[in-house]
């Protein structure tokens, strides 16, 4: 936990390139349901819009099984430090 902020996300983004091997940037339909999920983010209480936190809900909709859940779950709360519930609500809005 004492890692920079700049270092977890290097960590986050390098562990999600690898894993979905260019899934991400391949996925022509990141960017609908990834955009309600970076609104609830903006919209809910105490969370705010932000880079990380958009790119956490593009890789929840990349529409990987299994993967895209978890790296949009992972990438809130360890990367943007969202609250549980929040992070639950947003990703499963990301992956709809």
């Amino acid at each position: 936990m004492n890692r920079t902020i700049t270092a977890r996300i290097a960590g986050i983004v390098g562990a999600s390139a690898l894993a979905l091997g260019g899934a991400v940037m391949a996925a022509p339909a990141a960017q609908a349901d990834g955009a309600v999920c970076a609104h609830y983010l903006a919209q809910a209480p105490n969370s705010r819009s932000t880079t990380d936190g958009n790119l956490a809900c593009k890789l929840g909709d990349a529409g990987v099984p299994v993967v895209s859940p978890a790296l949009c779950k992972t990438m809130l709360t360890n990367v943007s430090q969202v609250r549980g519930s929040v992070t639950d609500t947003a990703c499963q809005q990301a992956k709809s």
